[in-house]
């Protein structure tokens, strides 16, 4: 999963490197341009939303998630989805299923790739 940036269109405002929750983007300061490493990036959109150039665009087969959710039947409660949000979104009590705030989480499905029990459900727009 991953976004690119348009070098063309690019003006190395660097408001993705602000948006991305795991500052990812990397400023060329000598070439007023921003990259992002394809490795790393996990695909939240931060940096698309904020881009007042719309320079950054989905990767080819990059989806956009839609909803992330934790399926409480598969939930054991170890907290490594909490622990692991970049945005504070997952909440509970250890050794119970725990729970996503959908007001403070950014779609990133950042905690979908720390669960160890398939607890974090994924969607996408299709």
């Amino acid at each position: 999963m991953a976004y690119k940036i348009d070098a063309f269109d690019c003006v190395g405002c660097c408001a993705c490197i602000f948006a991305c929750p795991f500052k990812i983007p990397v400023e060329h300061k000598m070439e007023h341009k921003v990259e992002i490493p394809q490795d790393k990036c996990v695909g939240c959109g931060q940096c698309e939303d904020i881009c007042p150039v719309a320079a950054i665009h989905p990767a080819p087969g990059q989806k956009k998630i839609r909803n992330v959710y934790i399926n409480a039947d598969n939930c054991i409660g170890c907290s490594l989805c909490a622990r692991n949000c970049p945005n504070d979104a997952i909440s509970g009590e250890i050794k119970s299923p725990f729970t996503i705030d959908q007001t403070k989480c950014i779609k990133c499905g950042y905690c979908g790739t720390k669960c160890k029990k398939d607890a974090i459900v994924i969607e996408y727009y299709l």
